[in-house]
């Protein structure tokens, strides 16, 4: 059994672009091991960068991704964090019974009050520190309590139309 046994592509589809549009950050279906199986919506230029090399992408995205597989898997709720780049990143757990299969994932908006650790980032994508405030200039701004709160909304479309 896989994510497709318990919605059709389109209806996956869907659930990404509306999270999407409701959180305004890009979102993904990921298997249990976190591979993409669909996408919605474009990263900022700040993620872009940090997903473009791999000790980045591995330090600041994966890392994370996988604490909260296991964190969501365990208490079957959708799980909020703080990335290390210091942006809201959340997964939805999907579960067929008790066995989970994967997650819809959402990230990349700043937390009101939360600086973005631009010195940090800098030097884990190996790029002058000015360049990286200019680029998060453009990430947008968004409550934890709102994200949290689409988050819970979703989980529940998610389970109760399955």
């Amino acid at each position: 059994m896989n994510l497709y046994d318990i919605k059709e592509e389109e209806e996956w589809q869907q659930i990404l672009d509306e999270l999407m549009e409701s959180l305004s950050m890009p979102t993904a279906l990921v298997d249990p091991q976190s591979f993409v199986l669909q996408e919605s919506g474009q990263r900022h230029e700040l993620c872009k960068a940090i997903r473009a090399k791999k000790d980045s992408l591995i330090g600041i995205c994966a890392q994370t991704q996988k604490y909260m597989a296991k964190q969501a898997s365990e208490t079957k709720r959708p799980v909020l964090v703080s990335c290390e780049a210091g942006m809201s990143k959340c997964l939805i757990p999907v579960f067929s019974g008790d066995e989970f299969m994967g997650s819809v994932v959402v990230c990349g908006t700043a937390i009101p009050g939360k600086e973005i650790p631009t010195a940090m980032i800098a030097e884990s994508i190996d790029m002058g520190e000015d360049e990286v405030i200019r680029l998060s200039g453009d990430i947008p701004v968004m409550a934890q309590e709102e994200v949290s709160k689409i988050a819970d909304e979703t989980f529940h479309k998610i389970h109760l139309d399955s």
